[in-house]
């Protein structure tokens, strides 16, 4: 079974992006070994503002290069035959994401894990469905006070869940000071319809 990995730089106040959606905010630190950490996925999960904000990119696009079948966008409004370049998931999100889980690499090669790519929206869903495998934090030296946080959104409606995680690893960036830390989920029963259709991405 292939892990879902839910891999982010994250405010120390628990923020993925400014209100307007921007990350400039996020430090840099060149002994990260960027090509190393996206080859050791093979699919990326995200929401459509993620989607948006990554083409924003343009050449600078990490993810311009992937295949249709790696991108997955989950999304209501877009549509499949506007954006040919991704797979786009408009319901049954939780099901989809079991069955990526499960699935082989192509050609019966060894698929690579799955990269839960944001937003904190979808991580809110996909939490609550008990799907996510790890929770994965670049912890910024950064407050930057309100913003698109990390887990929660409108897809949490009133459902609060508490989640209990262990820490797997730390490792502190002596150059930036960012904390780099890695977590387990525990395994939680599924909440059916935990990304239903009140979630509009």
């Amino acid at each position: 079974m292939r892990r879902l990995r839910y891999n982010v730089a994250v405010s120390l106040d628990g923020f993925i992006a400014s209100p307007d959606g921007t990350t400039d905010w996020i430090v840099e630190d060149t002994s990260i070994d960027f090509a190393a950490l996206y080859a050791s996925f093979s699919t990326f999960v995200m929401g459509r503002k993620t989607y948006e904000t990554m083409q924003a990119y343009g050449e600078q696009n990490p993810l311009r290069a992937m295949t249709r079948d790696a991108l997955i966008v989950v999304s209501k409004s877009m549509k499949a035959e506007e954006h040919p370049e991704v797979t786009i998931v408009a319901e049954r999100v939780e099901e989809f994401v079991e069955q990526l889980k499960g699935a082989a690499g192509s050609g019966g090669g060894v698929a690579r894990d799955i990269w839960l790519f944001g937003g904190g929206q979808l991580a809110t869903c996909l939490l609550n469905a008990g799907l996510v495998d790890t929770v994965e934090t670049a912890i910024m030296p950064v407050l930057i006070g309100e913003g698109v946080k990390m887990v929660g959104g409108s897809a949490a409606g009133d459902k609060k869940t508490t989640m209990k995680l262990s820490l797997e690893s730390t490792r502190r960036l002596s150059g930036s000071g960012i904390l780099m830390c890695t977590y387990l989920v525990a395994s939680l029963p599924a909440a059916p319809g935990s990304c239903g259709s009140d979630l509009h991405r």
